[in-house]
C-alpha cells in the first residue's frame, strides 16, 4: 500500500523532505525512481528494519548499495509516530510533519509514502465469506488445501494472494495468473485429475536499476537442508567481464551472479542476481530448477558472447570442471557413463549424515548476518571485510581477537564490538 502526501518546498528553496516506510521491493522501486527523477531539492530517507528482509543475503547487500549509490539515506527502525503540525516543532521548522522512530529519534518529512506490504485481510472483509461457510484470516487470507480448495467450503476456490496456501515469498504478479488457472481447472475437473497447484519456483524480481532477481533456495535456505558442507556456491562479478565493460560508460557495474548447487550430484538449487537483465537470467534457472537439470547440463549449454547471460555459463562451466567427474562427463557418451558411475561410488564412500537439525539453523542463522564496517574499522581488521559470522566463525585467531575487544571495551566503558558475533557464537549447539 502507497500513500503519499503531495507538499513540496520549492517555493521556499528548502529541501522537500521525502520518507520511505518500508524495506521490501516496493520500497527500493519507488525510492530509487524518485531519487532519479527528482530536483535537486528532494531529500529521499528509507525506513526500515532492514532492506529486502525477505531476500538472500547477496540481494540485501546489493538493494543498500543502489539506495546509497543514489543519495538515499537509511535509517534502520521502525516509524511509531506521526506528529502532524511539524511547525510547532524546532527540529522540524519549514516542513509538514515529523516522524518519530522506536529509538526515539525523529525525521522532519513533507511526503511520507508508505510501502509496509499488504495482507489478504484488507480486501476480503467487506466480502462477508463468512455468509457462504468460507473462513478466512486476515493474515494468511481464505484457508485452502494445496488444491487452491476452501477447507470449510469446498464448493469455493480461491487463487493468487488471497490464497492461505500462497506463501509471503510467493506473492508475486506471475504466481496469481499460475493459481488462477489452476484453481479454475481444479475447480472443474473430476477429483482424480485436479492437482497441487502452488508453483515450487516462483522469481522474485526488484525492478530497481539493475535489477534485483532470485529463484529457488537463498544461501541461507541450502545451509537449513543440507548444513554448510553440504552444497556449493559461486558468486562472480560484472566487474571485468567484457559486456560490463563495454557498458561501463552507461552504467555502475556493480552487478553480479550467484549459483548455488547441491555437492554430490551438482543439482541446481537456487540463484541470485544483479544486472540489467537479472530477470531474464533468473528464468534461465527457472526452466533448470523446473526441470532438475545439473550444473553439467547448464554447462554443456553454449551461450552468446558477450551476452548478459554469458556469466551464468562461466560460473556453469567453473562449477561442473571444479572435480575429474565433471571433467569425464565433457568426455563423451563413454565419460559420461564413467562421471556418473564414478561419482555415484565417490559420494557412497565420502557420505557422512547432515549435521542435526540445530546445529543446521545455527549455521543458516551465521550465513545471513555479517561482521559490520563499523566493527571492522574500529577493531583494525579489515582482512575480515565482507565476511559473514559462518565463515569468520572458522578463523580461530579473528573469534580471540573479537573476544578481546568485548573484554577491552568493557575495561574502557566505550562501545562494545562483535557482541553479536560472540552472542551467536555461543550458541552453538553442542
Amino acid at each position: 500500500t502507497t500513500t503519499t502526501t503531495n507538499v513540496t518546498n520549492a517555493a521556499t528553496g528548502h529541501k522537500t523532505k521525502v520518507v520511505v516506510v518500508g524495506g521490501g521491493a516496493t520500497a527500493c522501486e519507488i525510492s530509487q525512481s524518485l531519487a532519479r527523477l527528482g530536483s535537486p531539492l528532494l531529500e529521499i530517507t528509507v525506513v526500515a528494519p532492514s532492506i529486502m528482509p525477505s531476500e538472500d543475503v547477496s540481494a540485501r547487500h546489493v538493494a543498500r548499495e543502489l539506495l546509497q549509490q543514489d543519495g538515499i539515506q537509511i535509517r534502520e527502525g521502525r516509524v511509531v509516530d506521526v506528529c502532524g503540525n511539524a511547525n510547532e516543532t524546532k527540529h522540524a521548522a519549514n516542513h509538514s510533519a515529523l516522524v518519530l522512530l522506536n529509538d526515539g529519534s525523529s525525521l522532519p518529512v513533507d511526503v511520507l509514502i508508505l510501502a509496509i506490504g499488504r495482507e489478504p485481510g484488507q480486501n476480503l472483509k467487506t466480502l462477508n465469506l463468512e455468509n457462504a461457510g468460507v473462513t478466512w484470516t486476515k493474515k494468511e487470507g481464505i484457508t485452502v488445501n494445496s488444491k487452491l480448495r476452501s477447507k470449510s467450503a469446498p464448493h469455493v476456490y480461491a487463487a493468487g494472494d488471497c490464497a492461505s496456501a500462497v506463501g509471503d515469498g510467493d506473492r508475486r504478479a506471475i504466481h496469481a495468473g499460475w493459481t488462477g488457472f489452476h484453481a479454475t481447472r481444479n475447480a472443474l475437473m473430476p477429483f482424480f485429475l485436479r492437482s497441487k497447484a502452488i508453483h515450487p519456483f516462483v522469481p522474485r524480481v526488484t525492478f530497481t536499476d539493475p535489477e534485483i532477481a532470485s529463484i529457488g533456495m537463498s544461501r541461507a535456505d541450502c545451509t537449513r537442508k543440507y548444513g554448510k558442507d553440504g552444497f556449493i556456491f559461486l558468486k562472480e562479478f560484472e566487474k571485468g567481464m567484457d559486456r560490463s565493460d563495454a557498458d561501463t560508460l552507461e552504467r555502475n557495474p556493480i552487478g553480479f551472479l550467484e549459483l548455488r548447487i547441491r555437492g554430490n550430484d551438482g543439482r541446481v538449487l537456487g540463484a541470485t542476481a544483479c544486472s540489467p537483465t537479472a530477470s531474464e537470467t533468473i528464468n534461465e534457472v527457472g526452466l533448470v530448477l523446473v526441470n532438475k537439470l545439473t550444473v553439467r547440463d547448464l554447462a554443456r549449454t553454449l551461450h552468446a558472447y558477450p551476452s548478459h547471460g554469458y556469466l551464468l555459463y562461466r560460473i556453469s562451466l567453473a562449477l561442473a570442471m571444479s572435480n575429474i567427474w565433471g571433467l569425464l562427463a565433457s568426455c563423451g557418451p563413454v565419460g559420461r557413463t564413467l562421471s556418473v558411475v564414478g561419482g555415484s561410488v565417490s559420494n557412497t564412500l565420502s557420505w557422512r549424515p547432515r549435521p542435526c537439525a540445530k546445529i543446521r539453523e545455527w549455521q543458516a542463522e551465521g550465513v545471513e548476518k555479517e561482521i559490520s564496517v563499523g566493527e571492522l574499522v574500529a577493531s583494525d581488521i579489515m582482512s575480515h571485510g565482507g565476511l559473514s559470522y559462518l565463515e569468520a566463525a572458522d578463523d580461530e585467531e579473528f573469534c580471540r581477537t573479537a573476544r578481546n575487544h568485548i573484554i577491552s571495551s568493557k575495561k574502557e566503558s566505550s562501545i562494545t564490538l562483535f557482541v553479536d558475533f560472540i552472542e551467536w557464537l555461543d550458541r552453538k549447539p553442542e
